[in-house]
């Protein structure tokens, strides 16, 4: 089957993006940690119904049957999928008539964020703020929520357990009454769920800014190394969460695009995607705020470790200039005991007396205070 031409997406998929798909397929092979859980909501339900399989759901509500034969549904509804296998996409790809680069993406976890337009439905791929450990180097990764938009129905997949799907279906239980409850409105409601995620890291990140902006003049010079190092992980993470949220931007763009091309706005989804869009705009002009205090932090640590470290390459020079120093008037004086210790004939040495001894001790004693004289004149001692 010819793939057709998309009406639009964000960033168009380059020859290189497709061999790194495909050599991440061939190379990952995908095991979910979480059992598989599918949840189905509707406009005609008081309550979820959830099952393990599609099988339990057809079981569990007769409704169901012709939508998960072939699609159909009287009303409104949404579909729920967290931890997936591979025959479970495949089977609703199949049941809904997905396009194989819808399925591919789903199927491989894409991680770009993007929006995209195939015929009667639109496909959203969006990276939440929830964090998954991967133990390898220390790293951390986001599993993105994917999102398959009809005009009648959502068809959602969470490759982890997220909190982002229950937020959504609370939030249309408190405000059903007067809410004009469409697809699209639950895509706005999931995207503005997840752009709220990050509002706790970018919190977190700006209360540890505070604290270290704080502790820079009371910072012993010990410590200076493992604040730079608290530092840069931090200035790690704003640029992280600052990527994130400037690829959410762009499909929030192109959402508000496909509203108004399609009559969306008569539900003014669009009003609620520009309220998303400030909010987007004003944590990214926080974490910039937080990124020059970052910034100023560090110069200030930079300097003081440098002001350190000249510090105390100079108490080393002046230490060493007194041992050299020291060095110079012993010298002298071994030579002339040196001198005198051979067999040689020393001064007074046919009298009986200590003149010649406490003649030689004079000189040395002599030698000892002129130089300590020129050391002190030249700021040596």
């Amino acid at each position: 089957m010819k793939p057709f031409k998309l009406p639009w997406r964000v960033g168009p998929r380059s020859a290189k993006d497709t061999r790194s798909i495909t050599n991440e397929k061939e190379s990952q092979d995908y095991r979910p940690s979480e059992p598989t859980h599918f949840n189905f909501f509707s406009s005609q339900l008081d309550s979820c119904v959830e099952a393990s399989t599609i099988d339990g759901l057809k079981a569990l509500y007769d409704p169901l049957c012709p939508l998960l034969e072939d699609g159909t549904y009287p009303g409104l509804w949404w579909l729920d999928v967290t931890a997936p296998s591979e025959d479970d996409i495949e089977t609703l790809s199949r049941i809904f008539n997905l396009h194989p680069l819808t399925t591919e993406d789903i199927k491989i976890r894409e991680n770009r964020e993007k929006i995209e337009a195939f015929g009667p439905y639109y496909f959203l791929s969006l990276r939440p703020a929830l964090r998954v450990e991967t133990y390898v180097g220390a790293r951390t990764s986001t599993v993105n929520v994917y999102a398959v938009v009809f005009r009648n129905g959502v068809l959602s997949f969470s490759m982890e357990g997220n909190p982002h799907v229950g937020h959504v279906r609370n939030r249309i239980r408190e405000h059903q009454s007067h809410l004009s409850l469409t697809s699209d409105w639950i895509c706005y409601a999931l995207i503005d769920d997840i752009v709220d995620g990050f509002a706790p890291f970018i919190n977190q990140v700006e209360s540890g800014v505070e604290t270290m902006e704080d502790s820079v003049s009371i910072t012993r010079p010990d410590d200076i190394g493992l604040a730079l190092q608290q530092i840069y992980k931090s200035r790690k993470e704003v640029l992280h969460i600052r990527q994130l949220l400037n690829d959410k931007t762009d499909v929030i763009r192109c959402f508000a695009r496909h509203c108004e091309a399609f009559g969306a706005s008569l539900s003014q989804v669009t009003l609620y995607l520009s309220d998303i869009q400030d909010h987007v705009l004003t944590m990214i002009a926080n974490l910039d705020a937080a990124e020059q205090m970052l910034s100023r932090g560090q110069s200030k640590y930079l300097s003081q470790l440098s002001f350190d470290s000249t510090r105390m390459r100079n108490q080393i020079m002046h230490a060493l200039g007194r041992l050299t120093m020291i060095a110079g008037i012993i010298v002298p004086c071994q030579f002339v005991t040196g001198l005198f210790g051979m067999n040689v004939t020393v001064p007074g040495e046919d009298k009986k007396t200590l003149d010649g001894w406490f003649s030689i001790l004079g000189i040395i004693l002599a030698l000892i205070l002129l130089f300590i004289t020129i050391a002190r004149k030249l700021r040596f001692l």
